[in-house]
């Protein structure tokens, strides 16, 4: 990249950082936010008529409002009082798109046949011109750039629901995060998400890597549950193996694009690293047993495979342990040690196994 490109790059951020700082201030005078809201856009790989939902993240996924392609359109005009986190699915449980529902236009493109669109936010309003800068710089590759901007927002004076999000679903550090939480606007600290998000990262500190600003030495917490054909199988007899240097757990489902996506990835990991002492120990969080059997047979997934027996965010032991956000995730265990050393770092495992086991 020309450097007069580079620092042309870092000027459009922090005009936009710049945008949504005032906005944020200027939204913190105000007593109410209006009462509606347009989120509309184009769509593609959906059939006409299809229902559609919009979801608040923020308060146990409670449909917001509803809608239906038409003409390969959607448009919803939902009511609100304050912003929220938001998924936009078919009444089937197709996930499409994500954003900061708050005042304004937001348009939310389509493409259901990419699987890459999934990442990209929508745009229109300050919060989510923001959240769309960053997908885009990390769909692109550029990392290092969609962190720093994950950070810049994360460090503003004023902090609202973008920050939120951030300290979610996208800080790599349980204890940065909270901190973030520590800077929320009042309106957005008195959610009870807020309280429910601050003890979930609390236990997450517990099983990701040591950062700056924690004592704690996180160590794996065992589990047993049953593989293809039944026969349980316990985290720390797969970690105990002395065939075993590291093992990499992995929570995901079917029915999770994401999870999906990564299965190449996996695969191609598992190849080219089990033989030099690699293990994966697969937990899936599918309710369907034969989907998930089926599943699995035919993309050749010949690591560990076992099924939560209560799956999903409420009843699993293991989503509370390992204070899972969401699937997919990552976690790479020293065997030796029996410490956590990587948590959600997907894109870098196979640099890091390769520095690890090579």
């Amino acid at each position: 990249m020309k450097y007069g490109n580079f620092l042309k790059g870092f000027v459009i951020l922090g005009s936009l950082l710049f945008a949504f700082v005032c906005y944020e201030k200027r939204k913190a005078n105000e007593n109410q936010l209006p009462e509606y809201c347009t989120v509309k856009g184009n769509i593609k790989g959906v059939k006409e008529g299809t229902k559609l939902v919009l979801q608040d993240a923020w308060n146990d996924f409670e449909v917001i409002d509803e809608s239906k392609v038409a003409d390969g359109k959607y448009e919803f005009h939902p009511r609100i009082s304050e912003p929220t986190h938001v998924y936009l699915y078919t009444n089937e449980g197709m996930q499409l798109k994500d954003f900061i529902l708050e005042p304004g236009t937001i348009v939310g493109d389509v493409n259901a046949d990419d699987e890459k669109d999934l990442e990209l936010w929508g745009s229109g309003t300050p919060s989510n011109d923001l959240g769309r800068k960053r997908s885009e710089l990390e769909t692109s590759g550029n990392k290092a750039a969609a962190d720093s901007l994950m950070y810049e927002v994360l460090n503003a004076e004023e902090t609202g629901p973008l920050a939120l999000f951030f300290a979610a679903h996208v800080c790599p550090s349980s204890v940065k995060a909270l901190s973030a939480l520590d800077r929320l606007s009042p309106e957005l600290s008195k959610r009870p998400y807020v309280a429910k998000l601050r003890e979930e990262l609390t236990r997450r500190v517990k099983t990701e890597p040591r950062t700056e600003g924690s004592d704690a030495i996180p160590l794996f917490i065992d589990m047993t549950y049953p593989d293809v054909n039944g026969k349980p199988v316990s985290l720390s007899s797969v970690v105990k193996n002395p065939a075993n240097r590291y093992v990499l757990v992995d929570f995901w489902a079917t029915w999770c694009s994401p999870c999906v996506a990564s299965v190449p990835m996996l695969r191609d990991l598992y190849a080219k690293y089990h033989a030099k002492g690699f293990e994966i120990y697969s937990v899936s969080e599918d309710g369907n047993e034969e989907n998930w059997k089926s599943f699995v047979s035919k993309n050749q997934m010949t690591w560990i495979q076992v099924k939560d027996d209560k799956p999903g965010r409420q009843e699993s032991k293991a989503w509370y342990d390992y204070a899972l956000s969401g699937i997919p995730t990552f976690v790479l265990i020293d065997c030796k040690s029996g410490e956590i050393i990587a948590r959600d770092n997907d894109d870098e495992l196979d640099a890091l196994l390769g520095e690890l086991l090579n």
